[in-house]
């Protein structure tokens, strides 16, 4: 039921915001661009005993023109995660580090590109992404979607997948976005415990994040957002998680949260799979 209010009261929003539409204002970069993230999250997972999982996140991405292709340009994202959690006479610490690379074309309604990602989890093992993703811009209606394939090494992450997502993101102002979103994945992993063998892994998750840009002249942003997150395994009970984030965000230079998003880095949602904590 909450999963549900949550993706209508989404979708209201995003309606609102369709009626409001003014012209779609982008384009291709012509400078460098920058933006600075950190962020806190709360995570709940539904499997008897488990504790609360906390992690904070630091992270910064950049991109640039590439003068010799009109429209041509590209950009780095790298983040560092510490998560911890404590209870039941435990304590866990991992530490997350995760880089990436896109290359996309812009005009004036649209982005389209490719994107890799590369994610190592300390004592748990990688994950490697690679795949295509695009938006379109309605007016005030940013439409978006990313697919690709999975690669995990190192221990139980060994195996190979695909992943799908899809999001529209409507400005109620050019300050404030409000964004729903729903990724799929699917990882045939190695053995996920002694006498289980190989699994298949298929996550699906269910997101709502609001973004405001409440100091335009510096580029300071706050934003939050919840995840609602299914993971089902061939040889084990399904499980989920409800994942709560609060973060604050910095973009190089002046201007509205819209022309951040269409006009400097790719909107922080679409690079690469959510679930390798490059969303930052």
């Amino acid at each position: 039921m909450q999963k549900r209010t949550t993706m209508m009261g989404t979708a209201c929003v995003l309606a609102a915001a369709a009626l409001t539409a003014g012209p779609a204002a982008a384009a291709t970069l012509t400078d460098f661009a920058g933006v600075l993230g950190t962020n806190y999250s709360s995570s709940d997972n539904s499997q008897s005993g488990s504790n609360t999982l906390k992690s904070w996140l630091l992270g910064g991405s950049a991109a640039m023109p590439l003068s010799t292709l009109d429209g041509l340009n590209a950009q780095v994202d790298a983040s560092y995660t510490h998560n911890w959690a404590t209870g039941n006479g435990r304590h866990f610490s991992r530490e997350d580090w995760n880089f990436g690379g896109s290359a996309f074309w812009a005009n004036m309604d649209s982005r389209i590109g490719i994107n890799g990602t590369y994610s190592n989890y300390n004592r748990v093992g990688h994950i490697t992404t690679g795949g295509a993703f695009g938006e379109y811009y309605f007016g005030a209606i940013t439409v978006m979607g990313k697919g690709g394939w999975l690669s995990g090494g190192g221990t139980e992450l060994g195996g190979h997948g695909n992943y799908l997502g899809g999001a529209a993101s409507g400005y109620i102002i050019p300050d404030l976005a409000v964004t729903g979103a729903v990724e799929w994945a699917d990882l045939v992993t190695g053995r996920a415990c002694q006498t289980c063998g190989r699994n298949d892994l298929r996550s699906t998750a269910f997101e709502a994040i609001v973004e405001y840009l409440f100091v335009e002249d510096l580029g300071i942003s706050a934003w939050a957002g919840y995840t609602y997150q299914s993971d089902k395994f061939s040889s084990l009970p399904d499980t989920h998680n409800n994942v709560w984030r609060v973060g604050v965000r910095w973009y190089l230079g002046g201007g509205s949260l819209m022309d951040h998003h269409r006009n400097g880095n790719l909107n922080p949602w679409l690079p690469g799979l959510s679930a390798a904590s490059l969303a930052f």
